[in-house]
């Protein structure tokens, strides 16, 4: 009863990172890290999908298996670019002789975005320069002047966190350039990306070992982005991408409009108790796609504008006046599987909304006026982990929802915040409720079966 209607999860066993994302051919092609084997994270292959407008997905069959003695122990994490009409997708082997790591950025490619073909090591363990340790992973390929940069997420010999650079013109052979962060983001940083708007850009990243500090850096492990060039590597202004529990390994490519698109993993690592796993063999799923954009020196994240095709039966609610309690049921909005949008301008009060209502269970979001806090709170939301996560808001003037059977992704003003979790409430946990402290009349109310 928890399998997502409308986000991607694995038929069975283990989802984690999205993989290998572009627009190719007119056609969207993803992959994702797949253990088909179980719901731990071992046997790591690339499960691929394609689709034409990120709605409807076509199952393809496995991309990479780790079956070569380069990735004997897992096809670890990467990304994909096109040359020459083909798609070249780069990605980690991960190799362990005698509990030994070693790290090889290997290279298949494909012709028809259906089979593809290994080559090999581009970037050897020997060629790994000796400041860093075998975690050197998770390439990340993208053009800049004319040349490929790789970003590789690193470990320092000192057991610190970094970002390295290399370069290539023909996408065969590699120079290392260099470190390009300079600050302390733990024991190691996955997944970097970095991607450009217009005339900003950013670079994207997941580090490990952050410490808490009030309400930032409260998950196991975080993502992010510093808002900077490539060069700026002493700009360390770290500012998380998502503010709720499971969101981990974000990947960004380029979509049919020329916009860049998130997708990331509505999970995270060493985190595996979930009732999926006991009750339907199967854990974690990606998040919707996002599309992104820089402004004020900040990313703002969006919805995909695709997704308004999965909408059905419209509700529509304007001037509708909240007297300490709302119960959207009495107008007919209420389910597991919707899209809900509310308008909050000129808010003057408390707000809190409880979403999947049940029998002594519920997940809430909250606004406190006073000291412009937003709060996702699932202590009671049913099965699985519990906890609650804040971040500062100025002010609440939107709010869109996306819940599926076993997620909810909540998006603040239009992008500015996004809070990303996973619930399992009862099937029967259905109802929807809105409380303001003083009466308040909210303007619009839209909700979409989905």
């Amino acid at each position: 009863m928890w399998k997502p209607k409308f986000h991607i999860a694995p038929p069975h066993g283990l989802l984690n990172d999205p993989n290998g994302l572009i627009y190719w051919n007119k056609e969207y092609h993803l992959f994702y890290q797949w253990n088909p084997n179980g719901c731990e994270h071992k046997t790591k292959h690339w499960a691929h999908l394609k689709s034409k407008d990120l709605i409807n997905w076509e199952t393809l069959p496995i991309a990479l298996s780790p079956t070569d003695w380069f990735d004997k122990n897992g096809c670890y994490s990467g990304s994909a670019i096109e040359k020459d009409g083909e798609i070249y997708l780069f990605y980690t082997g991960n190799v362990k002789n005698n509990d030994i790591r070693e790290s090889y950025q290997c290279l298949a490619t494909s012709k028809d975005g259906i089979n593809f073909e290994k080559k090999g090591p581009v970037i050897h363990d020997r060629d790994i320069p000796k400041e860093y340790t075998r975690h050197f992973r998770d390439p990340k390929i993208f053009i800049e002047n004319g040349i490929y940069k790789m970003v590789i997420g690193a470990q320092r010999v000192d057991l610190t966190g970094t970002v390295v650079v290399f370069s290539s013109k023909d996408l065969i052979n590699w120079s290392f350039d260099k470190e390009v962060i300079n600050g302390d983001f733990g024991f190691m940083c996955e997944c970097p990306d970095f991607i450009t708007d217009k005339d900003n850009s950013a670079l994207l990243f997941s580090p490990q070992g952050i410490k808490a500090n009030g309400d930032l850096y409260n998950n196991r492990y975080q993502s992010g982005y510093i808002i900077r060039d490539l060069e700026e590597i002493n700009q360390n202004n770290f500012i998380e991408l998502d503010r709720g529990f499971e969101f981990y390994a974000p990947q960004t490519f380029i979509d049919e409009f020329n916009k860049n698109v998130l997708i990331g993993w509505m999970g995270m690592p060493e985190e595996l108790k979930h009732p999926s796993i006991e009750n339907e063999n199967w854990v974690h799923s990606l998040t919707l796609p996002r599309t992104l954009e820089i402004k004020n020196n900040k990313i703002l994240q969006t919805p995909h504008p695709n997704l308004k095709k999965l909408r059905k039966d419209e509700i529509t609610l304007e001037n509708i006046t909240v007297n300490e309690i709302l119960n959207l049921s009495d107008f007919n909005i209420s389910g597991d599987c919707y899209e809900l949008i509310i308008d909050l301008k000129n808010l003057n009060t408390d707000f809190k909304i409880d979403l999947r209502i049940g029998e002594n269970e519920k997940t809430t979001f909250s606004y406190d006026y006073k000291n412009k806090k937003a709060t996702l709170d699932r202590n009671i939301s049913g099965a699985g982990y519990d906890g609650s996560r804040s971040c500062s808001l100025e002010v609440l003037e939107k709010i869109h929802i996306f819940m599926d059977n076993s997620s909810v992704e909540i998006f603040l003003n239009d992008g500015e915040e996004v809070f990303t979790g996973n619930i399992y409430p009862n099937k029967n946990s259905l109802g929807i409720e809105i409380m303001t402290k003083m009466l308040f009349t909210i303007p619009m109310i839209k909700f979409f079966k989905i």
